[in-house]
């Protein structure tokens, strides 16, 4: 909540040296209360993983970070879904960014395939189904940096006493997302040969373009 506050302090602050209009906003309440917490408090990795890496000088040339979150009435079993949720978020990413390229890549000018159907749409309806594949190659090789929970109560909303809240901090090597990246790319090609051809020449680069996507992460 404080870190929130300080944020829109600073966006009318913002607002007023550039000679905007300074406008309310009102920010809802919390519909819960922190009845327990790990040690330290919240951290900026719970929001912005590869900001908090940069700044606290952690290996942000060999490695990328990744947040998961989950809840339970178990501490134990929200953390481990957390952990999971991290892996999740990795995969997911890099089969959609894959699907991306992949679509931008072999779209004409018209961005639609014979069928009228749009090239990016087709691509995004299989992104589920290879962001699950992409998961199961990543049971090794993630490293939980750290992790931090929270026991809410809810009971004042009409919801349970205690529920745990946990976040967990991950870190992967960039070179075992490049290798992700190329069996993606493998994945799509085969689930559809037909763009293979297509893409030929135009995803050299791709590698780069996700380093540089995963910066303003």
């Amino acid at each position: 909540m404080r870190k929130m506050v300080l944020a829109l302090m600073a966006g009318f602050l913002f607002a007023a040296c550039s000679g905007a209009p300074v406008r309310e906003v009102e920010v809802e309440a919390p519909k819960f209360k922190v009845t327990d917490a790990a040690p330290g408090g919240r951290e900026a990795w719970l929001d912005s993983p590869n900001f908090y890496a940069k700044k606290e000088g952690l290996d942000v040339e060999n490695f990328f970070y990744y947040t998961g979150d989950a809840q339970s009435a178990d501490k134990r079993m929200a953390c481990e879904k957390a952990n999971a949720d991290a892996l999740d978020d990795i995969a997911k990413q890099v089969s959609t960014f894959v699907d991306t390229a992949i679509a931008r890549a072999t779209t004409d000018s018209t961005g639609s395939d014979s069928s009228g159907v749009s090239v990016v749409s087709a691509s995004q309806t299989e992104s589920s189904k290879l962001s699950s594949q992409l998961s199961k190659t990543l049971v090794s090789g993630v490293e939980k940096y750290k992790q931090y929970w929270e026991q809410r109560d809810f009971s004042e909303t009409g919801g349970a006493k205690s529920v745990f809240t946990c976040w967990v901090l991950a870190k992967v090597s960039k070179k075992q997302v490049d290798d992700l990246i190329g069996k993606a790319q493998t994945l799509r090609f085969k689930n559809d040969p037909s763009l293979r051809a297509r893409a030929e020449g135009k995803l050299q680069d791709i590698e780069k373009q996700f380093d540089r996507y995963m910066e303003s992460r």
